[in-house]
């Protein structure tokens, strides 16, 4: 069975076009899944989000790993925190 997250996503929008509760869902959808089940915290999100209006499913592309930060904002950032006497 395909335990992506984006898969998942779409049984939590099916069950709650359904109106199951996020409860339900979560203790259904973690005896299918197992360990791969999303946390139980983010189905209850997924759910709020649904009852909100449409939502897009699919994951959104993240930032390879060692990106680089944008030196005039980020790192920037990262530099003020750390020369800050605030943070001392």
């Amino acid at each position: 069975m395909e335990s992506s997250r984006s898969a998942q996503r779409a049984i939590i929008q099916f069950f709650r076009t359904e109106e199951e509760h996020a409860s339900q869902i979560y203790s259904r959808m973690k005896e299918v899944y197992g360990e791969q089940c999303l946390a139980r915290c983010t189905i209850f999100r997924w759910c709020q989000r649904y009852e909100a209006g449409p939502v897009n499913i699919k994951d959104l592309p993240r930032p390879v790993a060692g990106a680089r930060c944008d030196h005039d904002f980020g790192c920037g950032l990262a530099h003020t925190a750390e020369s800050s006497d605030h943070y001392t």
